[in-house]
């Protein structure tokens, strides 16, 4: 509850945050108002009574009026920022709740009949190791998330280097919530950048003669310079000038516009992305860390000497500057008097040639960084948590008080196996544990080869190859039972045999598809090919004859079970690991607790 009471104290403190926020948002909206009203005003009497008078309180009041926009925009920023950190916090508390199945992203459509691992050991899909921890709003940070549950570096020195920054990672609560916070301002960030990147780093001009950037520098300069002139001096008999600059100036606004639109609306379209990898940028600049990994990744945000943050602000700015012509005075003022989008476009297009190159390397790293945040999520969730230790030995995995860590901390139960060179053959009654364990093995297996911390007092492992055969449905779109899938899961840990690779297999319940006879000359049979140097492993089980083989010559296959107990007529189970082959059974009694009766 310790864990649960920090999270919901947030919780508080920025709602307190939104309350004053709020006030200030309301206040800045009724001088917004006032600015509009008095802007208008000087508008219509510039065109009613033109004089330097009014000329200076037009652009003064329009000033005043931009000014408080952007002051208004700042705090409805600082409002969403601040909803964006209650909602991650509330996550947070569903995770301790165990109401984190409910959230959308599972990563389901990443699960392949090719690592059938991903789906037998809950690491995507629902109710999944990815739906728990993941924090990555970004398109590219879900990504190598994905990547290092399903297809993690197993060097171990790739290895080591991860548990350091997801360490320090685990240790900077209110950075990791920041970052995923910046992640949720803008949902589009999910999406595939490829053809953002592509846009960026396309260098063509729209105008390639330099005589245009000329021209629509100079009609502004002559029309105000004309305007304050003929309205200070009162040349009524020239009034007629200044319509006739704005008339040439709308023109020439209208003429680029074909061309200048289809460049500008993107990045319109873009500032939303834009200003979320900046804040991100910003804040992973901002931090100071100790991990080599962590500095090694953002050393990468400096091109040329200069800040990555500061090289997106630069196209900030540039998006801010499209943004004030977007309403009736601006578009009066920056598009048609000052030709502004042209400006605009000459600035993108001269960033693009410097920077544009730099967008992807910007996305790679907060990625990067949201993927190991994800993985130090475990660390704010758990208190019974540590770092696995690595064997150059082919078949080691031993663990002290090894737990499940997507079941609650209140309901967990620990379990310690040395499994180094073994095959286990685990009997066991139907919910006993059986299955949990297998997944038990597995899941904190993914977890250490992704560099994250293990649900374990003490896990050591060593490098091997990761292989199921547990969740089995049939696949009726191919015509095959479920008999069937489990043979083709099984062929493929036979074929492994033949490339000696180091290998892990845990395989439930095996062929439960069939009949006991066959099931049980099947099993002696896969068992009898698994039984080599290089692999080693779990088989689940109902059929006693298994636990004959342990007394083969190899003295590798050894026999654990789990057990039940009754009291006062109801099924009791402590899901503790023991030695030996299991001596009971309760279906029987399953069946008459649920209302069927039986035979006898």
């Amino acid at each position: 509850m310790e864990v649960k009471d920090e999270f919901v104290k947030r919780i508080e403190k920025f709602k307190e945050e939104e309350t004053k926020n709020k006030k200030n948002y309301g206040a800045i909206s009724l001088l917004r108002f006032a600015a509009f009203i008095l802007a208008a005003c000087f508008t219509y009497e510039v065109f009613r009574s033109p004089s330097i008078f009014t000329l200076l309180g037009f652009v003064l009041s329009c000033a005043l009026f931009i000014y408080l926009v952007n002051i208004h925009s700042k705090i409805s920023s600082k409002s969403i920022r601040i909803k964006n950190m209650i909602e991650v916090n509330e996550r947070y508390v569903k995770r301790i709740d165990g109401t984190w199945t409910s959230f959308e992203d599972s990563g389901k459509e990443e699960i392949n009949d090719d690592t059938p691992y991903l789906s037998d050991l809950d690491i995507l899909g629902e109710k999944s190791l990815f739906q728990l921890i993941n924090i990555a709003k970004t398109y590219t940070g879900r990504k190598k998330l994905i990547s290092l549950l399903k297809n993690p570096d197993k060097n171990v020195e790739a290895i080591k280097k991860r548990q350091e920054a997801v360490e320090e990672l685990g240790q900077k609560l209110e950075f990791t919530q920041r970052l995923e916070g910046e992640g949720i301002i803008n949902k589009n960030n999910i999406e595939d950048p490829s053809s953002m990147l592509k846009y960026v780093e396309d260098k063509a001009r729209v105008f390639k003669n330099p005589i245009i950037k000329v021209i629509t520098l100079a009609l502004p300069c002559l029309f105000i310079a004309a305007t304050v002139l003929i309205l200070s001096l009162k040349l009524q008999n020239l009034y007629s000038l200044i319509g006739i600059f704005f008339i040439i100036d709308l023109a020439v606004n209208a003429a680029g516009y074909p061309k200048i639109a289809p460049v500008l609306g993107p990045v319109r379209k873009m500032k939303k992305d834009l200003e979320s990898y900046f804040n991100i940028l910003n804040l992973i600049e901002d931090e100071k860390f100790k991990s080599p990994y962590l500095n090694e990744i953002k050393d990468q945000l400096v091109f040329n000497k200069k800040p990555a943050h500061e090289i997106l602000k630069e196209l900030t700015k540039i998006t801010e500057k499209m943004e004030l012509s977007s309403n009736i005075l601006g578009y009066i003022f920056f598009s048609v008097i000052l030709l502004w989008d042209y400006h605009c476009l000459f600035q993108f297009e001269s960033w693009k040639q410097k920077n544009g190159a730099c967008i992807k390397e910007c996305i790679e790293v907060i990625g990067e960084f949201e993927s190991l945040s994800s993985l130090s999520v475990l660390y704010h969730l758990n208190s019974k948590l540590n770092f696995p230790k690595f064997s150059k030995e082919n078949l080691v995995l031993s663990g002290r008080q090894i737990g499940h860590p997507l079941i609650s901390e209140e309901t967990r139960i620990y379990n310690d196996a040395n499994m180094t060179d073994s095959i286990f053959i685990i009997t066991g009654s139907n919910m006993s544990g059986k299955t949990t364990f297998l997944r038990t093995v597995g899941i904190n297996l993914v977890l250490a080869y992704a560099g994250a911390p293990v649900c374990a007092d003490e896990f050591t492992c060593s490098i091997v190859d990761i292989y199921t055969s547990m969740r089995i449905t049939d696949d009726l779109n191919r015509g095959m039972s479920t008999f069937y899938v489990e043979l083709i899961r099984i062929k493929k840990m036979v074929d492994n045999i033949k490339t000696k690779r180091p290998m892990i297999f845990l395989i439930d319940e095996i062929f439960r598809g069939t009949n006991s006879n066959d099931r049980i000359l099947g099993a002696k049979s896969v068992l009898k090919c698994l039984n080599e140097k290089w692999a080693f492993g779990l088989i689940s089980t109902h059929d006693f004859e298994l636990c004959d083989l342990a007394y083969d010559d190899k003295n590798r296959i050894k026999n654990y079970h789990f057990s039940e107990h009754y009291l006062e007529n109801k099924i009791q189970f402590d899901y503790k690991l023991k030695e030996g082959r299991s001596d009971t059974t309760n279906a029987k009694y399953l069946m008459k607790m649920v209302g069927i009766d039986i035979l006898e």
